[in-house]
């Protein structure tokens, strides 16, 4: 899944969760200390959005953040592309004999 892709996805699901609200794209903008017209691009999957960000619009929108995320590592795997792991951050081992100072 490229990243377009799931910035419309998630943009889609703004736009439908606002709505829902029956809040204008001038409110959620103004909730959260942007213009409407980033709303716009945000909903229009045309800007990437900042974890920070999502955070933010899903509160406003008072959407759980694995609501607006739901899917999508699912559909990176059927699209052949890489997913975010479960298991947290890869580390590379740590070489035989190595001594951590502290």
């Amino acid at each position: 899944m490229r990243d377009q892709e799931i910035y419309q996805l998630i943009g889609r699901r703004l736009r439908a969760r606002r709505r829902l609200l029956a809040l204008t794209q001038g409110q959620v903008a103004a909730a959260c200390g942007l213009r409407f017209q980033q709303i716009q691009k945000y909903e229009a999957g045309i800007n990437a959005i900042s974890l920070a960000r999502l955070v933010t619009l899903s509160q406003v929108l008072r959407a759980p953040l694995a609501e607006l995320l739901h899917g999508l590592q699912e559909a990176a795997l059927e699209a052949g592309g890489d997913a975010v792991t479960d298991d947290g951050p890869r580390r590379r081992p740590a070489r035989e004999g190595a001594e951590l100072s502290v």
